[in-house]
């Protein structure tokens, strides 16, 4: 490895030594949505560990927006004559802050979002491969060994915690499954999960539930790869119809008043144009994208 990868890993733990100073008390008596959140996106770290960088983080980026704003908008060779800069500090300092307090739990929800549609297109070929091995006569919890060993992304890796808890914490299988099924961020797999283990409880019948879940799953996935296509042609459509046009023939608009010498209400056009630029455009793209994460977000 890199020195300096080497160096950045070891300033990055000995930040976290000096936030956990701060955050110890939370290990004493730790939120369990938050034990949940940190196991389903996998951070190998404490519950304590993750409040302090947290709060610190959040408090640390507030002071170096102070700091940058100060030097900003104090200093003499400053382009912005301010008659109050303290209120713009202050503000700056907010947003730097606010900034940092959603993006930690931000961070966990994506991860958990990435882990979630990595296990949801994994399950049907994941199901295939069981199927085979249930027809050959292996056991559930061979079945569950071979998965682990192979490449299903998130799947292996959550079969690997059941492994660990029936190798090394000496749980039966059907305890480490239900452990499974209550922390899995998956909806789908974890109802495959309590169907495996209900089977694997009574006994028979998992080499023909393989085989038809695996099925029912490759045509759902077939059919919303379809309507995925096309749906996504219908936004893309009424982006450029709707939004490029607007903002086009907007931007026109600003340029000929701008040429003309018209004021458009209380703006000038060289403002409103810097409105539009840095401030609605990007806003506008913000919420189209958002608007297309809450359309794919959900398993099919």
């Amino acid at each position: 490895m890199p020195d300096h990868a080497v160096s950045t890993d070891n300033l990055l733990e000995m930040y976290k030594r000096f936030c956990y100073i701060f955050g110890r008390s939370f290990d004493r008596a730790p939120s369990r949505d938050i034990i949940k959140l940190i196991y389903q996106a996998d951070l190998e770290m404490t519950p304590g560990m993750f409040t302090s960088l947290w709060i610190v983080t959040t408090i640390l980026a507030g002071l170096l927006m102070v700091i940058i704003a100060a030097f900003v908008f104090i200093l003499p060779q400053s382009p912005f004559n301010l008659p109050n800069p303290a209120v713009y500090i202050l503000l700056f300092a907010l947003i730097g802050a606010a900034a940092v307090a959603i993006g930690f739990p931000f961070y966990l929800q994506n991860q958990i979002e990435n882990k979630k549609r990595d296990i949801d297109t994994q399950i049907p070929y994941a199901l295939a491969f069981m199927s085979i091995l249930a027809s050959s006569g292996a056991t559930p919890l061979d079945i569950i060994r071979r998965i682990a060993r192979e490449d299903y992304g998130q799947i292996s890796n959550e079969f690997r915690k059941v492994l660990f808890r029936v190798d090394i914490l000496g749980e039966d299988v059907v305890s480490a499954m239900n452990g499974l099924v209550q922390n899995t961020p998956s909806d789908l797999f974890r109802d495959i999960c309590i169907d495996m283990t209900n089977i694997i409880y009574g006994g028979g019948g998992l080499k023909s539930y393989l085989e038809t879940k695996s099925k029912e799953l490759m045509e759902i996935r077939r059919q919303t790869y379809k309507e995925f296509v096309e749906s996504l042609a219908v936004f893309g459509e009424g982006y450029l119809g709707g939004v490029v046009m607007t903002i086009t023939l907007a931007v026109l608009g600003i340029v000929i008043s701008g040429a003309l010498g018209i004021q458009l209400g209380p703006f000038a056009p060289k403002d409103l144009f810097n409105y539009l630029v840095y401030l609605i455009i990007p806003l506008i793209n913000v919420v189209f994208l958002q608007v297309l994460a809450v359309k794919y977000s959900t398993s099919p």
